[in-house]
């Protein structure tokens, strides 16, 4: 479960809750499929625009495929690659109206304490190219295990806009966090918080397509794992 409150330069409030997250199903050693719920999005713009609040577009469907990993104890890394599922779903002012692809590759190291965590993969929407435009996304989080239960935390979240109204442009976000956990709920349930804030670095605002698509954020984060 996630909720993020993002604040746009245009002055448009808007909290994320939920975000894609879901229910995590592990069928083998190396298959996972994620159901995830809607974001429900509550927004607030300046005064004379209008406020409104709503379900977004559902990334439903995630398969997960792990191609090579090895534990603390090896080499301590993995290899993944996905596929997501985006419908369009959502309340007229949230929906991107087109069916969306997310395939993504995912790679991890860890060297005792500390590890870094990347993802480079695409967004493909499979009409309104022209508008919605390709993106090519890419996220490295750099990890410290503190006191058995503090992980501390920066990423960096890069997003190229391929074509589409936005074509030609860069979108960068710096994210310093922390995350706390595992703690111990109950036999075989565990339980992980964290918080973090994004800034937005790149490019500079532009209200015509709003770009970035926000300037700064708060992100809280909670999970359980049984």
């Amino acid at each position: 479960f996630d909720v993020s409150e993002q604040h746009a330069g245009n002055g448009a409030n808007t909290t994320v809750t939920d975000g894609g997250k879901g229910l995590d199903l592990i069928v083998s050693s190396s298959n996972e499929i994620q159901i995830a719920a809607p974001p429900y999005d509550v927004r607030n713009t300046p005064i004379g625009k209008g406020s409104f609040s709503g379900f977004g577009d559902e990334a439903f469907l995630r398969v997960k495929q792990q191609l090579a990993s090895s534990p603390a104890s090896g080499g301590n890394y993995f290899v993944t690659v996905w596929l997501q599922v985006q419908a369009p779903t959502g309340i007229a002012p949230l929906t991107s109206n087109a069916w969306t692809y997310l395939p993504t590759l995912a790679i991890g190291k860890g060297w005792g304490d500390f590890d870094i965590q990347t993802t480079v993969g695409a967004v493909l929407p499979a009409s309104d190219v022209a508008k919605l435009g390709d993106q090519i996304q890419t996220n490295v989080a750099f990890q410290y295990h503190l006191m058995k239960v503090f992980w501390p935390e920066f990423e960096v979240n890069w997003t190229y806009y391929v074509d589409g109204q936005r074509g030609g442009l860069n979108q960068v976000f710096l994210t310093p966090g922390l995350v706390i956990g595992r703690f111990k709920l109950a036999d075989g349930i565990m339980f992980t918080t964290g918080v973090g804030y994004q800034v937005a670095v790149s490019p500079n605002y532009r209200p015509s397509p709003l770009t970035p698509a926000y300037s700064n954020a708060w992100v809280f984060t909670s999970r359980l794992n049984f």
